[in-house]
């Protein structure tokens, strides 16, 4: 009895160490990868294992771009520019005349560009922007 007591408490302790854990909230796999070029945007996605383009307009520059977890983005000058590692395309939003980007981040599902007017939301899950205005004043 004393044998199988101890061969039993090991197991469950080897078992604990090599089972699979869950990711706790605030860690998150990298699946996107992001590369800029002259003439286009190439993400990649670790989900569905293939590369994908943006082309970028005749003289239209990238300012800045981030990608983390399963978001990529950017912006120009004319556009916010953002991909989803699990749908795999890219979504784009206009910029409005006068409109300037304060912020843009990439954490996780969940990418953001921030202007002086309105803040915009993308998710990894949808692959869509969502806008936010902001009220005159604030």
């Amino acid at each position: 009895m004393r044998l199988s007591l101890s061969f039993l408490v090991i197991l469950n302790l080897a078992t604990a160490l090599i089972s699979p854990q869950p990711l706790a909230a605030d860690e998150i796999i990298n699946e996107v990868y992001l590369l800029v070029r002259n003439d286009k945007l190439l993400a990649f996605s670790g989900i569905q294992n293939k590369w994908s383009e943006k082309n970028l307009r005749a003289g239209e520059t990238v300012a800045e771009s981030k990608y983390d977890g399963n978001v990529a983005v950017a912006y120009t000058k004319d556009r916010a520019l953002a991909f989803s590692g699990l749908t795999g395309r890219w979504a784009e939003e206009r910029l409005r005349i006068r409109e300037t980007v304060v912020s843009i981040s990439a954490k996780g599902n969940v990418a953001t560009v921030i202007t002086d007017i309105r803040a915009l939301g993308f998710g990894a899950q949808k692959g869509v922007w969502l806008e936010s205005q902001f009220d005159i004043g604030e």
